[in-house]
């Protein structure tokens, strides 16, 4: 599929390893916890309280990460869990970290390598160690090839899809709104009807049966 596109756009198909290089900076406890999501990319862990793993006492080892550095989840690669950082923080030390080179637009490398084909990819290149988890060697995500358009067209790509998920974003927030007021309504409406149905001779007719 890749090679396909590549041949169609006439844009290169790269390794890996020459834009994007593993780094394991350490010895910043002070800085803020974060965290891989496949739904969400990189957040800051103070921002979720769905997150119940537990970190060391010690965050000495713990991994440094800059914003525009890729974090990947190496157990959960293969769901989609890695992502770009817009955010400053520490990782897991169990996480690659990865600085990324002059010739790739963050943004652009951040939807692509979360994109269906990438992650069908992760999941040939992974090795089952436990149900639930499939350990991604680095050394088989560096050599995955990177379909690389001119700097140009992935910023334009980057921005296009910031534009179409902000959209996306803001019509599921408008719809979780109506949804909370109409819940809202129901339960107003149900505890209308338990309270009257205590008291016959005040029942008001509310249209339901």
């Amino acid at each position: 599929m890749l090679h396909e596109a590549s041949v169609k756009s006439g844009w290169p198909l790269v390794p890996l390893w020459s834009v994007a290089r593993r780094v394991d900076r350490t010895g910043r406890p002070d800085a803020e916890l974060l965290s891989v999501y496949r739904d969400h990319g990189v957040v800051r862990k103070s921002d979720r309280d769905d997150n119940w793993n537990q970190e060391s006492e010690d965050l000495s080892t713990y991994k440094y990460v800059e914003p525009g550095d890729l974090v990947l989840n190496k157990m959960k690669t293969w769901q989609g869990s890695l992502a770009v950082s817009e955010y400053e923080g520490i990782v897991s030390p169990a996480y690659f970290t990865c600085t990324l080179a002059e010739s790739v637009h963050p943004r652009f490398i951040h939807y692509l390598l979360r994109s269906t084909p990438y992650i069908a990819l992760y999941g040939a290149a992974s090795k089952g160690i436990r149900p639930g988890q499939w350990d991604l060697p680095f050394e088989a995500f560096r050599a995955l090839p990177v379909l690389l358009p001119p700097l140009d067209v992935q910023r334009r790509v980057a921005d296009f899809l910031d534009d179409q998920i902000g959209r996306i974003d803001s019509i599921i927030s408008a719809r979780g709104r109506q949804i909370a007021d109409l819940t809202r309504s129901v339960e107003s409406l149900a505890w209308g009807e338990v309270t009257a149905a205590n008291q016959p001779g005040e029942r008001k007719a509310s249209g339901v049966a």
